[in-house]
């Protein structure tokens, strides 16, 4: 007999007491009792016991088959009946159970409520709930109870009838539930990463505290909000396209980043996977949010760094390659001095023009031209240092040539490459790629000397190294072959994890590769290896084109034009400097020249004016930027004629000035051609 098949306890009590009182009103002569002729026996008597006799067989196989307790007390709460369900469920017979004060067969807790529950029933109010009863071995038994009054047929209350329902597997299925709820509750509140998820319109419908925390909000603050709002405007448009591309559910790893409150940008790494309904379709996502920020800045100090140990490993080769040139410099001049101050050269300046001009061009210009030759080399390397030392966060991705960063490259490691192996280059006709040149070049130098460490000095005839570029589709490929000793395969499966080096102690802590692979990475491209035991190793790097073909630069001649006499001031605290710019414009133009910025600021400020001011920017006294600063303030007219002459602008502080606005400078070693017309075109 299933609970669905009993009768309320109320309609319960209702039929028994309708019964009894026909029985009653039988027997007392309310009702004439209508008699058999041939029996003599009252009919309506004998009918009304047998279908009394059959009502009560009938509920008394209801209520002891019944799968809930029925319980019935007195007025004064004690079991007048129990079923044996009822029994068993307490661990009693049911005539032990008869007779038990109610008080006995509740909890200390509940045994309140439940004496309430009574007083409640003795005002004729149906009351039910939840309740511990007590089994006979002390053990609590949850059941949830429903009780009605039962009155006699005056109306008077006589007790109550109770169905007790065993909730106790129930109850610890709802405690295991709200237990496992809490648990994965303080996971997602406490875990260190934001949790969030969206609708398939991209708004959001839940957040943790971590990922509001994150972004300095409360929680209830961007329930509602568009993810994407939130998401920084560099980044927003890419994460919206995945989005889309998921069909509205975000779905595997992204790095991108939202901003704060504050305005600051929040670098994070989105691990994403799409929420389902019951036929499988997407009907949102789930995002797990990492905070990466500090991650990135120390990517990117490590990146600096490792850079920067590249260029301290070549250091000794970068400086035999400047001493060479720098010694061809200096020997060359010594020489010119030399032959123009002997009694040889003195007599044939005081000759006629033409021995003193053949003189001067056979002997002294060859000179001139070799000194000249060696400061280029040295100018080309202190300009790749520079690509090589600059922070993470100077450059933008811009369009870049990788022949000229390669070559950079290869004239930073020339030192480790010359005693080893042969250099080969095959460079293919291949469109620029947007890159960081500062990053691209650490790539390409690490691979250089990686390929040159890897073959032994002393047998460079016997050992080669190969530099190619070709094009593949939309994608550069540079490669970086030798015929080293090659590796291992399971060396090769390693060589970009990070902290892993096949060199010896002290030669390499192994993040080369692994921060190459990254800056690829970056940059949209791959970074790949091939090797064989015996045969070499290549290194290839796929960049994807930024677009036009590449060009060979061709410089348009400087065509001299005719201009006005001008005066410039000349502010460099380099008194070598000072006197060669002095010379160079003096024959054209009136030249003011100052090794303090203090006195050009008083010169302007006392109202004399400059056509052009050549001003270097680093200087111990007053920088190039104060003197702008406060020329700006007294005499802006003059500020905006200020180009900077500098040997590099080494500071964050000088960068952002240089940059933002845009200000025109020259770089140190300048070329006088440059020179003379930038001052042409400020005079025309």
């Amino acid at each position: 007999m299933t609970a669905s098949s009993l009768l309320h306890p109320r309609d319960m009590a209702q039929r028994l007491a309708e019964a009894e009182a026909t029985i009653e009103a039988l027997l007392s002569g309310q009702i004439d009792a209508v008699v058999d002729s041939k029996s003599q026996t009252p009919v309506l008597l004998s009918k009304a016991q047998e279908a009394l006799r059959l009502s009560e067989e009938r509920y008394r196989r209801i209520v002891e088959t019944a799968n809930e307790g029925i319980w019935a007390l007195d007025e004064n709460g004690h079991t007048t009946f129990v079923n044996g369900q009822m029994a068993r469920m307490l661990g009693y017979s049911v005539e032990a159970m008869l007779g038990l004060p109610m008080r006995e067969l509740v909890g200390a807790e509940d045994r309140e409520r439940m004496e309430l529950m009574v007083e409640k029933g003795r005002r004729g109010i149906t009351v039910g709930g939840d309740s511990a009863l007590l089994r006979k071995d002390g053990s609590n038994l949850w059941v949830r109870i429903s009780t009605v009054p039962i009155a006699d047929s005056t109306g008077a209350y006589v007790g109550s009838l109770s169905m007790v329902t065993d909730r106790t597997q129930q109850r610890a299925a709802e405690e295991a539930l709200r237990r496992s709820e809490e648990q994965y509750r303080q996971i997602v509140e406490n875990t260190t990463d934001g949790i969030v998820t969206i609708d398939r319109a991209g708004l959001i419908v839940f957040v943790n505290g971590r990922f509001a925390e994150m972004l300095g909000y409360q929680p209830h603050e961007i329930i509602g909000v568009s993810a994407f709002s939130l998401m920084s405007t560099g980044r927003r448009a890419a994460a919206m396209e995945a989005f889309k591309r998921h069909k509205f559910g975000l779905k595997g790893v992204v790095d991108s980043a939202f901003c704060h409150r504050n305005g600051i940008e929040v670098e994070v790494n989105i691990a994403g996977s799409p929420i389902l309904d019951a036929a499988g379709n997407p009907i949102g996502s789930l995002a797990v949010v990492r905070d990466v920020t500090e991650q990135r800045k120390l990517q990117s100090q490590l990146m600096v760094s490792d850079r920067m140990a590249s260029v301290g490993t070549l250091a000794a080769g970068v400086a035999h390659e400047i001493n060479n040139p720098l010694a061809a410099v200096m020997a060359n001049l010594d020489y010119i001095t030399e032959r123009l101050m002997s009694d040889a050269g003195t007599a044939l300046l005081q000759m006629d023009s033409l021995p003193r001009e053949q003189w001067l061009r056979q002997e002294i210009k060859p000179c001139l031209d070799d000194a000249r030759e060696a400061a280029e080399r040295v100018r080309f390397i202190v300009r790749d240092l520079k690509i090589f030392s600059r922070a993470p966060n100077e450059d933008a991705c811009t369009p870049v040539n990788v022949k000229s960063i390669m070559e950079s490259s290869l004239r930073m490691a020339w030192n480790e490459i010359r005693h080893r192996a042969v250099l080969v280059k095959s460079y293919g006709r291949v469109p620029d790629v947007n890159a960081i040149g500062a990053r691209l070049g650490q790539v390409f130098l690490n691979l250089i000397v990686n390929a040159a460490q890897a073959m032994q000095e002393g047998h460079a005839e016997d050992n080669e190294i190969r530099i190619s570029t070709r094009l593949d589709g939309d994608r550069v490929i540079v490669e970086v072959a030798d015929n080293g000793p090659g590796m291992r395969p399971e060396t090769v499966g390693r060589v970009f994890d990070a902290f892993f080096t096949t060199k010896p102690p002290g030669a390499g802590i192994g993040l080369g590769l692994a921060i190459c692979q990254r800056i690829v990475t970056d940059l949209g491209g791959e970074l790949t290896v091939a090797s064989e035991v015996g045969k070499g190793t290549t290194f290839r790097v796929s960049l994807p084109a930024a677009g036009a073909e590449a060009s060979e630069l061709v410089v348009a001649p400087v065509t001299p034009q005719a201009v006005r006499r001008g005066r410039i001031l000349i502010v460099d605290d380099e008194e070598a400097v000072l006197r060669v710019l002095r010379r160079i414009m003096s024959a054209e133009h009136e030249v003011v020249a100052t090794l303090d910025a203090r006195e050009a600021l008083a010169l302007c400020a006392r109202g004399e004016t400059f056509d052009l001011i050549l001003c270097d920017l680093m200087m111990p006294r007053m920088s190039g930027m104060e003197l702008y600063a406060e020329l700006a303030r007294v005499a802006p007219a003059q500020a905006e004629r200020m180009i900077f002459v500098t040997g590099g602008a080494f500071t964050e502080k000088a960068r952002l000035f240089l940059s933002d606005p845009p200000k025109e400078q020259i770089e140190k070693p300048f070329n006088i051609v440059n020179l003379r017309a930038i001052t042409q075109r400020y005079l025309r």
